[in-house]
């Protein structure tokens, strides 16, 4: 009986410690794949996942949990997975630790149980990071796959300490060698475990090197709304220059009334100097001498730090919003809100969701634009405007560029 009950609270221990992904409710992302919203860009990936012995260290500061930082690389990746929408997907999922790499799921489609299963099955392994021959055979496992790919690097990016076993400059070989093989047919996104600054430098030097990529801390992609912007990345293909600190550009949606079931391209023009604002440019088929155009210039919404009340000059941006929308009642929009860097992802998440419910409740309030036409996302700080490398400095221009909200149009 003794014996039982310890059983017992040993097993509560062990669910209370895996609770943050046991918890996870990803978002649907199907809707949108069905709707068009999104549209699938990439064809293959495949998960590189670090189980050497710095993975066994403790997740560390800011602390999530006292798990380690293979529980918590698992969790981050069985979220991922659970969070691809329902698509014709090429997956593979590589380990590596000491001087080996094995790929103990694919190269075959994706079949979420089966993925998950052999995630749930990495075990810690003492030994060096020999990350650099693991992006070799990532490489090697695309080798004929048709379409665009990505590589998903899920790892601390980290040496014990005293111990020269990653060797960065083998590792950026690599990533170039894979690079050049691939070229614009490869995204390359790294996921961060943990906080070490050698981690950080290094994630940041592999996306910096290939045509596409992007980092990532897995500790941003802990709501389901970030993990969400995160896999829509991958699925889309969206993995543009790390160094590109700047805005994105500039743009407008053009609807076209005479055919509202016209074929429907989406189009961004590029910008050559860094703006705040966001806008979508959405192109139908060129128009007949008879149809009318109608262009919408949506205006972004900014606030103060930490704040989701509306100032003044807000309010008259989004005045100009409401007559655009009352002229043109075709349209639909979602109103996203965003966060700077400063602070936890969770609170980050909950401020953002704020932000957008309060531009929601002016527009409903305002009259004539119903409840209906509008719907409410928030992103956290994930998508930047703006690349804050400072995230303490609350008041610098990148952060304030990204304390906003902004229009997503659905064109109908």
């Amino acid at each position: 009986m003794k014996r039982t009950g310890h059983s017992f609270i040993f097993s509560l221990m062990c669910c209370l410690l895996l609770a943050g992904c046991a918890t996870f409710k990803p978002v649907d992302l199907n809707p949108r794949i069905k709707s068009g919203q999104l549209v699938q860009k990439a064809d293959n990936v495949v998960v590189i996942f670090d189980k050497s012995a710095s993975m066994g260290e403790l997740q560390g500061k800011p602390m999530v949990s006292e798990t380690s930082r293979l529980i918590h690389a698992k969790n981050a990746a069985k979220n991922m997975i659970a969070t691809i929408p329902e698509i014709r997907l090429n997956t593979g999922l590589r380990t590596f630790w000491s001087e080996e790499t094995a790929l103990i799921y694919g190269m075959k489609p994706l079949v979420k149980k089966d993925y998950t299963k052999a995630i749930n099955g990495i075990e810690n392994a003492n030994g060096r990071t020999d990350m650099g021959k693991a992006i070799t055979a990532a490489g090697n496992d695309l080798q004929g796959a048709p379409g665009n790919s990505a590589i998903i690097i899920v790892s601390d990016f980290s040496e014990l300490p005293g111990i020269d076993d990653i060797k960065p400059a083998v590792v950026m070989d690599a990533i170039t060698k894979v690079n050049a093989d691939y070229g614009d047919k490869l995204c390359v996104y790294a996921v961060q475990i943990a906080y070490t600054p050698d981690g950080k430098e290094l994630s940041e030097q592999i996306v910096q090197n290939v045509i596409g990529g992007y980092t990532v801390n897995a500790d941003k992609l802990l709501t389901p709304a970030a993990m969400a912007a995160f896999v829509e990345k991958v699925v889309t293909g969206d993995c543009s220059r790390y160094q590109q600190l700047f805005a994105k550009p500039v743009e407008k949606v053009v609807i076209i009334e005479a055919e509202p079931k016209a074929e429907e391209k989406v189009v961004a023009a590029a910008a050559p100097a860094p703006k705040v604002e966001e806008k979508v440019v959405a192109v139908v088929a060129a128009p007949k001498a008879a149809e009318k155009i109608v262009i919408l210039a949506f205006e972004d919404v900014h606030f103060d730090f930490d704040k989701s009340t509306l100032k003044p000059e807000a309010q008259t941006i989004l005045k100009r919003n409401v007559q655009t929308l009352k002229d043109n009642p075709q349209a639909k929009v979602r109103i996203a809100g965003y966060t700077s860097a400063s602070g936890t992802p969770a609170y980050n998440q909950k401020l953002s969701e704020r932000r957008a419910n309060a531009v929601q409740e002016y527009l409903v309030n305002e009259g004539v634009i119903t409840q209906d036409r509008l719907s409410v996302i928030g992103y956290g700080e994930t998508n930047p405007a703006m690349y804050e490398a400072a995230p303490k400095e609350i008041y610098s221009q990148e952060a304030k560029a990204n304390m906003r909200v902004l229009f997503e149009i659905i064109v109908q």
